[in-house]
């Protein structure tokens, strides 16, 4: 298990070098970082040089990046376009995008998994055609539908819940967690319907009932561990979408994350908060991914042992 996590930790080496410096270049590379800094006016020469020093924008696009990347490896993300930190922005924001992704993702688990389960053990019954139909549906429509629906009739009509999440509650994150989870929940319950099914066919399984085991206990502690395999890892792939994705759910209910801080940083072109904010993002998805696969290897010993 050792070796093969170091593996994995080496493999991550290009994957963040190579994402971080598509970022940097499309931030820096195809964009004038000037523009908008003096209102609609253009700005005075000596302040461009100014600000391109200051910022080693008047380098070659690989020097900016190597030194970017030299910054970044004694934790600094430099300054934004506003004097501000970015690693303090995103420290002060990231709490609550964990909030609203923990939120998500125990939804979709626990709805996703037990929809998945039922369906599976019930297969061409009528929660199964539920279960496939529900989905369908939720997966057909865009999330910024779902949400602007949730909030008007959870939050407006009904009152359950808050309309807006400006101060990141856990009461105030519910709602927009559910909505950030909702197309996840569908694509759970479907991979763990169709995963389930399909080991239920195995032979182990036959030869679990042959002996004499339950229904119940040859789905519970047989087939349904081998069936979650292909969820954990979706899960896993799904917390780094979840965190990026949020932009939209975050906007909607006014959430004061990461995702409300990238749109924010996007709109006023200050290019120094997205690459830093886009990169520990990568950083947080290769994270789960790691812990993905060691978990992957826990569960089936032999992909380790590859």
């Amino acid at each position: 298990m050792g070796r093969y996590i170091i593996r994995r930790l080496l493999q991550m080496i290009p994957v963040v070098i190579g994402t971080t410096f598509l970022i940097y270049a499309m931030v820096f590379g195809l964009g004038d970082p000037a523009k908008g800094r003096c209102g609609e006016r253009p700005c005075p020469p000596a302040y461009i040089a100014k600000f391109n020093a200051e910022y080693n924008l008047d380098k070659p696009l690989v020097v900016q990046y190597v030194l970017y990347l030299g910054k970044l490896l004694h934790g600094d993300l430099g300054t934004n376009f506003y004097g501000n930190q970015v690693s303090q922005e995103l420290i002060a924001r990231y709490p609550i995008t964990i909030k609203l992704t923990i939120i998500a993702i125990l939804f979709e688990l626990v709805i996703g998994v037990a929809a998945g389960v039922l369906a599976g053990i019930r297969k061409n019954g009528f929660v199964d055609n539920l279960v496939l139909v529900s989905t369908l549906v939720v997966v057909s429509i865009p999330i910024f539908v779902i949400g602007a629906l949730a909030q008007l009739v959870f939050g407006v009509k009904l009152g359950w819940f808050p309309v807006t999440a400006s101060e990141g509650t856990i009461g105030q994150l519910i709602l927009p967690g559910l909505v950030l989870g909702s197309l996840s929940v569908a694509y759970v319950a479907r991979l763990t319907r169709t995963s389930l099914v399909e080991n239920l066919r195995a032979d182990y399984v036959r030869t679990a009932r042959a002996k004499g085991l339950s229904r119940g206990r040859t789905v519970g502690v047989h087939t349904l561990r081998n069936s979650l395999i292909p969820v954990i890892t979706y899960v896993g792939a799904d917390v780094g979408a979840l965190m990026g994705g949020a932009i939209v759910t975050e906007r909607i209910f006014n959430v004061n994350g990461i995702g409300n801080f990238i749109y924010r940083s996007i709109y006023q072109h200050d290019g120094q908060s997205v690459v830093g904010a886009v990169t520990i993002l990568v950083l947080v998805f290769l994270l789960v991914n790691l812990i993905v696969d060691i978990l992957y290897g826990v569960l089936d010993p032999r992909i380790a042992s590859d």
